[in-house]
């Protein structure tokens, strides 16, 4: 009876230890509500101020990578995405980043060139990277890293989240067939390089909203304008107030779009959410970027059978405009050591894929001479 006893008391101590153990063990249900990481479930709600206005592509695709950023982090990360004008003008956007004012914020990087000029060589290029090498700089070669360097000396993270392709062009209602018929116009323009190098053109470059350039147009206030890449630009409805359409878009031959994050509210962010908003970005990056440039030949194809008048600069006046463009970015290289290594970062990036382009031929993205006849 006492060696029964004493069993039957260490049975009932070690099923009370159980117990114990079995309080203090997490749980595994997968029931919603319960615990799920690290965080114990926190919801995190969090503001994403946008430079672009309601309505507008930029602003469909920030609202894309929103609801994604939802969706993957099951509701854990909460983001309400205010448009450009309802926190602040556009032009505030990343110093309300920077100060904390809000968590996050959707931009164009060349917006932020009065802060530094190297942002310009971020978010596009007159003669330059196509959406496609920008995709791969961003991604092979060094550019993510040059990207944050630069956000971040403005308490910030970034991550692209989408590349355009070649910007529709200027539409007018005076023909340009020649640099000569630049001179005196106004043009609307965005972007460092592209103001200077309209300028240079004999034309005036003109600072507009982007909910300011279809009346702009319509009312004569300018004589021209660029606003984006042609799907873009379809829902804007520039060609409908205008009658010619200048192309190639030589002045931006891509941009990139992306998201910035407070770096104090990045850090106190768990590991778990910091991953979600990585990979959120990256698979934005590809989808938005496929969807832009499908997109675009889609949509130039519609406008240009809308009846407006399409025009194009002879080849030599392009190789003028190309020594124009060098010379700015030159000076500009001179100017700022930031600017310097960006631009040699990206250079580096095309002489490293340079001589493979040229074994690719007439096949590097893609030829018209495989279309069946």
């Amino acid at each position: 009876m006492k060696k029964l006893s004493l069993i039957m008391g260490m049975i009932f101590v070690l099923l009370l230890a159980g117990c114990l153990n079995a309080q203090d063990a997490p749980s595994n249900s997968s029931s919603s509500g319960e615990a799920k990481d690290e965080s114990d479930g926190k919801v995190y709600n969090w503001k994403m101020v946008s430079t672009w206005g309601g309505g507008s592509l930029q602003y469909e695709y920030d609202q894309y990578f929103v609801n994604l950023v939802d969706k993957l982090s099951d509701g854990r990360l909460k983001i309400k995405l205010h448009a450009a004008g309802e926190l602040a003008p556009a032009t505030e956007v990343l110093n309300m980043v920077n100060t904390g004012t809000v968590e996050m914020g959707s931009d164009w990087p060349s917006y932020w060139t009065g802060t530094n000029t190297a942002f310009d060589l971020l978010g596009s290029q007159a003669m330059g990277l196509t959406n496609w090498d920008y995709l791969l700089w961003i991604e092979q070669a060094g550019g993510r890293e040059i990207y944050n360097e630069i956000y971040g000396k403005y308490n910030t993270v970034y991550f692209p989240t989408s590349i355009s392709g070649m910007e529709s062009g200027i539409r007018s209602n005076k023909p340009i067939k020649s640099i000569a018929d630049f001179k005196g116009l106004k043009i609307r323009m965005a972007g460092l390089i592209q103001s200077e190098l309209i300028q240079q053109l004999g034309a005036t470059p003109v600072t507009l909203a982007t909910t300011e350039v279809y009346e702009a147009l319509q009312r004569g206030v300018v004589d021209g304008a660029e606003y984006s890449a042609p799907q873009a630009d379809e829902m804007l409805k520039v060609h409908e107030v205008t009658d010619y359409w200048l192309t190639p878009g030589f002045h931006q031959t891509s941009s990139v779009y992306g998201v910035m994050v407070n770096k104090e509210e990045w850090k106190a962010l768990p590991d778990d959410l910091k991953a979600v908003i990585e990979e959120a970005s990256k698979s934005a990056l590809l989808s938005l970027t496929a969807d832009y440039t499908y997109g675009d030949s889609q949509a130039a194809i519609r406008i240009a059978d809308s009846g407006i008048t399409l025009t194009q600069l002879p080849q030599a006046d392009l190789e003028k405009i190309r020594e124009i463009k060098n010379g700015i970015v030159k000076k500009l290289a001179s100017e700022n050591p930031d600017y310097e290594k960006v631009l040699q970062s990206q250079v580096d990036y095309l002489k490293s894929y340079e001589r493979y382009r040229d074994m690719q031929g007439e096949w590097n993205f893609g030829s018209n001479a495989i279309i069946p006849k």
